[in-house]
């Protein structure tokens, strides 16, 4: 039996059996498309994890400042009054870890921008000019501000997108003047969307200047203290091997890095 008689024989059965065949080509399309279903949900799933990863940014390592006790009463790791490192600190990893390429303080602050007649509750962080790199996070219009603005304590800043579409409804912030606490700022730059964090924040909601700008002019600190740090491009080792080998315990005014082992 050659093959063009398989087919004419196998063609007649079907249509000698017309609900037979239907209901086994559903039977087909359906566990064909659940599995289909299935294999495309968990992949969803897989990239979103990922993408929430990712905005974190890679390969990197917080340190906050440490607990502190003060008139018998002891507070937490990480307490927002708790501001015991300092920038002396920072350089010193610079210079006794050799893993970390690239650091930046935190300096966290709320304030309303003002714009005209438009105006937003937000937070201000401050940091140096490495964040963006350090969290992979893109400017999508302007630029970020420099290391000279850093150095300067210049009234720079850069704006989320959360931030732009309500201060500047319709017009391109780069460029615009808003106001933070009676200062003027100038916007250089206004970041890629990221959307929301883990906790479900808005990361686009929230403004960047220099630390320096806001350490002396936004909280008016005659001391270079900062809230904690952000290591990134952590090289020749993982995340895991970077807390075996080293303990970083800081201290006022300096920071001790000790090797394990």
């Amino acid at each position: 039996m050659n093959l063009l008689m398989i087919i004419r024989v196998a063609f007649r059965a079907l249509v000698r059996n017309k609900m037979r065949a239907a209901l086994t080509m559903l039977g087909i399309i359906i566990g064909v498309s659940a599995v289909i279903a299935m294999v495309s949900i968990g992949q969803g799933a897989q990239q979103s994890v990922q993408d929430q990863i990712a905005s974190i940014g890679t390969n990197l390592l917080f340190v906050s400042a440490g607990a502190q006790n003060v008139g018998g009463v002891r507070t937490g790791t990480g307490d927002t009054g708790t501001n015991t490192l300092t920038v002396e600190d920072l350089d010193a990893i610079k210079r006794e870890v050799p893993s970390v390429s690239m650091v930046t303080p935190t300096v966290n602050t709320r304030s309303q921008l003002i714009f005209g007649s438009q105006n937003w509750n937000t937070q201000i962080q401050g940091v140096s000019e490495q964040y963006p790199d350090i969290r992979k996070w893109t400017v999508q219009d302007g630029s970020f501000f420099t290391d000279a603005d850093v150095r300067t304590a210049a009234r720079v800043i850069v704006v989320g997108q959360t931030i732009a579409d309500n201060l500047f409804p319709g017009t391109s912030a780069v460029g615009q003047t808003v106001r933070v606490k009676e200062l003027p700022f100038r916007v250089v730059g206004v970041m890629a969307r990221k959307g929301q964090d883990q906790q479900g924040r808005d990361q686009d909601d929230t403004a960047f200047a220099p630390y320096t700008t806001v350490q002396k002019k936004i909280l008016g600190s005659p001391r270079a203290r900062t809230g904690g740090l952000c290591f990134g491009h952590i090289s020749g080792c993982n995340l895991h091997r970077a807390g075996a080998d080293w303990s970083v315990t800081a201290t006022a005014p300096q920071i001790r890095t000790a090797r394990r082992g």
